[in-house]
């Protein structure tokens, strides 16, 4: 965990320098799919990539109101899961043969890939009252574990989908 978001700013912009090295990926535009909170982390980023002069990217904003980031509601993480599940199901996950971690080696990333995917569940709590509903939560971070590398999955998944699919983005799309 880095202490510092100054810090997990520049990683990620470092991450995105990696990314164009990727043959084909020099001009790709980068789509930012931000957890929306109140300490304002989406703008911050946003803010440190122009500071960076970093080049074409396009924020999501699907928050409240329409600001930017992504709210991640209960029926959010529900559809972000199964959106998941069926992208696993159909075989439309797979790495990339460029694939690269700043931070650890690869191997590593890929038993936390690995341990977090298999360790995501829906957990499922019986109503309080006769008259209650059953309440179903989306996690992996069931025993003190981490599920942040799942949630990033499910929020490229579903912030993808909703980038080709929204006209809001069309400006940002590549043009055939």
């Amino acid at each position: 965990m880095l202490a510092d978001v100054r810090e997990t700013h520049k990683l990620v912009i470092r991450h995105i320098q990696k990314v164009r090295q990727i043959p084909g990926l020099e001009d790709a535009t980068v789509v930012l799919v931000l957890e929306s909170n109140l300490a304002f982390e989406a703008q911050h980023l946003m803010h440190a990539m122009s500071q960076n002069g970093v080049r074409r990217w396009v924020a999501l904003s699907e928050g409240a109101g329409g600001t930017v980031g992504w709210l991640t509601t209960n029926e959010r993480k529900e559809a972000m899961c199964f959106q998941m599940r069926d992208a696993l199901r159909v075989g439309c996950i797979g790495l990339s043969n460029h694939f690269f971690t700043l931070t650890m080696e690869k191997r590593e990333m890929l038993k936390i890939m690995d341990d977090e995917m298999r360790n995501f569940c829906i957990l499922v709590e019986a109503p309080k009252t006769p008259f209650g509903k059953v309440k179903k939560t989306y996690s992996g971070k069931v025993g003190g574990r981490n599920d942040d590398v799942v949630i990033t999955m499910q929020l490229a998944i579903t912030g993808i989908r909703t980038f080709y699919q929204s006209d809001k983005y069309v400006n940002f799309r590549p043009t055939l």
